[in-house]
């Protein structure tokens, strides 16, 4: 029982420190917020624009499989919501990829040619998972729909800015250097 009580008191000082980053009149007005709300009784990351009024989905939470680890769909929410805010912030968030960190696939934000570690990773998914084939549903990605994938002979990134588009955001260009490198055949469908 106080472990239980100990976690929700966990997850609404996560919640509160949040909504001092939220209310900071420098992110007013302006930009993109991302939050977990509940959305259909799931958690739900949700990208909200701040200056047109509009949100989009961008990850609805309903594994359990981690609630061992102390992580419930509730807390992944707020703590994956958290760390794309701090992306978005620090302008790290432009592209997001697959890879492997401690062993576990999971989804980062890097920039085309860059790979996963601590530092960028965004959440982590069920051993096992293919990351890759993830994100792409993930943001709904299709080979002959979509310019915002950029795939290279070793990894595949995609233009999150490109496809928050529908909520507002400018999307970044790619590097022309990082496109026309050697052994990184990037093409953009």
């Amino acid at each position: 029982m106080l472990r239980k009580a100990l976690h929700v008191l966990g997850g609404v000082v996560v919640l509160s420190g949040l909504a001092g980053v939220f209310n900071d009149p420098s992110y007013a007005g302006s930009g993109i917020q991302f939050s977990c709300n509940t959305r259909g009784s799931l958690p739900t990351t949700v990208a909200y624009n701040l200056a047109e009024g509009t949100s989009m989905t961008v990850i609805r939470w309903y594994s359990e499989y981690f609630t061992g680890s102390g992580y419930d769909p509730l807390s992944r929410c707020q703590q994956v919501s958290a760390r794309f805010q701090q992306a978005y912030n620090s302008d790290s968030l432009n592209y997001i990829t697959a890879g492997i960190v401690n062993g576990l696939p999971v989804i980062c934000a890097a920039t085309p040619g860059g790979s996963c570690n601590s530092s960028n990773m965004l959440f982590t998914l069920k051993p096992g998972v293919d990351a890759a084939a993830t994100m792409q549903r993930l943001f709904d990605v299709r080979d002959s729909a979509s310019p915002a994938l950029l795939e290279s002979q070793e990894r595949t990134y995609i233009n999150l800015m490109q496809k928050l588009a529908p909520v507002g955001v400018e999307a970044p260009k790619a590097k022309a250097n990082s496109q026309a490198a050697p052994n990184n055949r990037s093409r953009a469908f």
